[in-house]
């Protein structure tokens, strides 16, 4: 039991290592929020993310609204999967003219309107390996669009 605990513990510093090394690599991280659903996080977080793009800057859009995911759906994305590198450790984002890098769990998904009917703790692994485990790149930005409460 002391060598799964010692593991997990050596796994999750190995994972938050990871997730310092991509983020030196993004200037800006904006989280767009709200206490309140359906009020155009989504909305907001994707145009934002688009007048970037259009403006030559390098943009990332990562939706963590695990529950509700519908970013793939607003850019144009929905249907396409993610990629994975020659590794097979590292995740490849979703690149949505105008050159918007995109991730969601949605292109995980056998169909865009499953439910994810995840706890706290499988949330959080997700967000960290989308955070660790991306080839995000060098970004000026990183758009990320929360659930509802956040």
């Amino acid at each position: 039991m002391a060598e799964k605990t010692h593991q997990m513990a050596s796994s999750q510093k190995m994972q938050q290592e990871k997730i310092r090394e991509n983020m030196k690599k993004i200037s800006y991280k904006l989280l767009i929020i709200s206490g309140k659903g359906g009020v155009g996080k989504s909305t907001v977080a994707t145009n934002l993310a688009f007048s970037l793009a259009y403006q030559d800057k390098k943009v990332g859009l990562l939706d963590v609204d695990i529950h509700g995911p519908n970013i793939a759906k607003m850019v144009g994305a929905e249907g396409k999967r993610l990629g994975i590198l020659p590794d097979a450790t590292t995740i490849e984002p979703i690149f949505v003219p105008p050159g918007v890098r995109m991730v969601s769990i949605s292109p995980l998904l056998k169909n865009s309107d499953t439910p994810v009917i995840w706890r706290g703790p499988l949330k959080m692994k997700l967000i960290g390996q989308f955070l660790a485990d991306v080839d995000w790149g060098k970004l000026d930005y990183l758009i990320i669009d929360s659930p509802p409460g956040t």
